[in-house]
């Protein structure tokens, strides 16, 4: 009968007709199995704005569900609504793709039974939780969800608790305030927090199921994260220990070096051997031991004293093998034995003062005075035998143990135009007393260019390996005026060279007063210990030249080694669409500074901004370490697998990272919303509404005719 009517209306009557119960469809997303809390949101008025229909009024079915007009008991079947919209049956067809076989089940079960109507319902946002990388082992930051109750009556939670694969490594906390056997109320909300606690490493997945009152009796909550195992890093204060020069037949004071466990497991320490050339010269303690054992954020001390057997430079080294993943860490060792007699050392023996005006006195220029004898170095006198030259300092009376120095300042003030040449003499107690200084210098009836150097010493960081450079150091050269400064010579050291530069000085360099230009110097050690070098710069003013203190620390062995942690990084699975972060921790495990020249990652991969190593290319002193982020953007459902690659002066390290991207896990544009709507369930898209809208179409036009 239903369908002769439909068959005989006019399409115009049957889309007016229809609008009425398709406002209403309109008004909720997904839905679940004959829900009738939805079915009466659904019947409406008023019509969705996104639909091909517009409602004048909502008179199609007046005083349901009191009175039951126009045949409205029909629509307790959906078949002829979803017959008439797929068949197009009177103009139905306008409909199809925008009302559901689901829309029209709840509708019936509303018309069916309005009192149902007024039950609770269930809502759950978000449907998923994704954890973030987590230790096994440790515990997460919780992550929540909320339940809301859009019924008309109490929402009881029978209970709550975790199921699935991976069910006991994620846990409902007690900070939640919903709480199994306690009800929400009808407009009301509660929340679930959950942390993930990994038992081992991996993919983990899991889900919070609830059992309620509501439609469908359950719902669920998608859990995921992915866990690593933990590991253990060695770090220690120093990559080695330098003791100077000591006397024959005496012990330096102790020196300490701290060994610290930065990682998230036990470091167990398998041995301690002592190595290189003289390890009889070196005497260890402190508190780390062989087949001890630093727990996670612990430490242990080793000391060494240096107890000289011979004269000269004398070298050792302590490996120290564990479990940590970066391999065996070796501390080097270095000292000098010297005799029990003083011996006096000059940082240079000659200054040349170059040009100076007539009646002005030059800016003053230093000599060290280093007493590298195992005696003490005593300086009875400090003298100038040209009064256009002065010396003073404070050597005169210095007693200097071995190591220790002391300075002589010279100035030289010509009284006539002509060149002037002296010496000063340094009276001590050490061989080859006295000691003498050549000073020069030439008298200018004219103003005189005065030249600068913006640093006097470099001490170059860290240990560089024996054939390799570090990175540079710069100092400028600067003109204070007044009138011009032509530069002379720029002459580096044995094992310190001087690198061309945008802005490098220059033989024959110009530059007017006030101006200046920059000098790069590298650190290039043949020999392994303790090297020094003088970096010496000429020009025409004053004074005739200029220097600047070199030194850096040589390693015999080129023991640079890039050890990134973990090696391995699984991202688990992640929507497409969307961004997971990894933290990568970059280590030198060597004994030498680690210059990290370029990360290389591969899409879907790539470098996240922040972390603390900052761009390449960087420095890393031993055992210094620091941290990049690692994002994983997938484009495309499937496993995707790619790598960080650490480009430095040691081998190149690669560490694999692994993703997985769900099919099913993005909502493509213009799809139906998966999300839970609050109707008891999942969200479907179907055909069931179809049946209630055909018949109350079919109702509403006979209903218009009989008027």
């Amino acid at each position: 009968m239903l369908m002769d009517l439909l068959v005989s209306i006019t399409a115009r009557r049957a889309r007016a007709a229809v609008v009425c119960v398709l406002a209403c469809a309109a008004a909720v997303g997904a839905a679940h199995a004959q829900d009738a809390v939805r079915g009466k949101m659904l019947y409406g008025p008023p019509v969705p704005s996104n639909w091909p229909i517009t409602c004048g009024s909502g008179g199609c079915h007046d005083g349901f569900p009191t009175v039951r007009k126009n045949k409205i008991n029909n629509g307790t079947s959906a078949t002829v609504t979803l017959n008439a919209i797929n068949g197009n049956k009177g103009g139905m067809g306008i409909l199809k793709g925008f009302v559901t076989a689901q829309d029209a089940a709840d509708i019936a079960a509303y018309i069916a039974n309005p009192a149902a109507a007024t039950g609770p319902t269930i809502a759950v946002s978000p449907a998923s939780l994704t954890f973030s990388y987590t230790l096994a082992g440790a515990t997460s930051a919780p992550m929540s969800f909320t339940v809301s109750n859009g019924g008309g009556a109490a929402l009881s939670l029978t209970s709550i608790a975790t199921s699935g694969t991976n069910a006991a490594e994620f846990r409902v906390a007690n900070t939640s305030s919903c709480s199994a056997g306690a009800s929400v109320a009808a407009g009301g909300n509660c929340r679930i927090d959950v942390v993930f606690a990994p038992t081992s490493s991996g993919a983990k997945s899991a889900a919070v199921t609830i059992a309620h009152n509501a439609a469908g009796g359950t719902t669920s909550v998608a859990l995921s994260g992915s866990a690593g195992a933990p590991t253990p890093t060695i770090s220690l204060s120093a990559s080695s220990l330098s003791f100077a020069t000591v006397p024959l037949g005496s012990s330096s004071a102790a020196q300490t070096v701290t060994l610290s466990n930065t990682g998230s497991a036990a470091l167990n320490i398998t041995s301690l051997a002592a190595g290189g050339s003289h390890p009889g010269d070196f005497t260890r303690g402190g508190t780390c031991a062989a087949g001890g054992s630093v727990a996670a954020g612990a430490s242990c001390t080793i000391t060494y004293m240096f107890t000289p057997a011979a004269l000269g430079a004398r070298g050792a080294t302590l490996t120290i093998a564990s479990n940590n993943g970066g391999g065996n860490v070796t501390l080097a060792l270095s000292g000098t034995g010297v005799d029990n007699t003083p011996a006096i050392a000059l940082s240079r023996t000659a200054v040349a003062f170059g040009n100076q005006q007539v009646g002005t006195t030059s800016a003053p220029q230093t000599v060290t005075v280093t007493n590298g004898g195992g005696g003490t170095l005593n300086v009875s006198a400090v003298t100038s035998n040209n009064g256009a030259f002065a010396a003073g300092g404070n050597c005169v009376g210095a007693a200097l143990a071995n190591g220790q120095s002391c300075t002589i300042s010279a100035t030289f003030a010509p009284a006539t135009v002509a060149a002037a040449s002296g010496s000063v003499t340094i009276a001590h107690n050490a061989a080859g007393s006295p000691s003498t200084i050549a000073v020069s210098g030439t008298g200018s009836a004219t103003p005189v260019a005065v030249m600068a150097l913006t640093r006097t010493s470099i001490a170059f960081g860290g240990v560089t390996a024996v054939g390799q450079q570090s990175l540079p150091e710069r100092v400028s050269v600067v003109n204070n005026g007044p009138g011009a400064l032509v530069l002379g010579t720029v002459t580096g050291a044995a094992e310190f060279n001087v690198v061309p530069g945008a802005s490098a000085c220059a033989a024959g360099m110009s530059l007017a007063q006030g101006a200046s230009c920059t000098i790069d110097v590298a650190f290039a050690p043949a020999a392994a210990g303790n090297r020094t070098g003088t970096l010496t710069v000429s020009g025409s003013g004053t004074p005739a030249s200029a220097m600047v203190a070199l030194a850096g620390t040589g390693s015999a062995v080129a023991a640079a080694a890039a050890a990134p942690a973990p090696m391995a990084v699984d991202f688990g699975p992640v929507k497409a669409g969307d961004t997971a972060l990894r933290m990568v921790t970059i280590a030198d495990a060597g004994t030498a500074n680690l210059i990290v020249s370029d990360i290389v990652v591969g899409a879907p991969f790539e470098l996240a901004p922040g972390g603390s190593c900052g761009s390449t290319p960087f420095v890393l002193t031993p055992q210094a370490s620091c941290v990049v982020y690692v994002a994983y953007r997938p484009a495309a459902a499937g496993t995707h697998q790619g790598s960080l690659q650490v480009m430095s002066n040691a081998a190149p390290v690669t560490v694999s990272l692994t993703g997985q991207t769900d099919s099913g896990a993005a909502t493509p544009t213009g799809a139906a919303d998966p999300t839970n709507a609050g109707f008891g369930g999942a969200g479907a898209v179907g055909g069931l509404a179809l049946y209630g809208l055909a018949l109350l179409a079919a109702l509403g036009v006979r209903r218009r005719r009989a008027r």
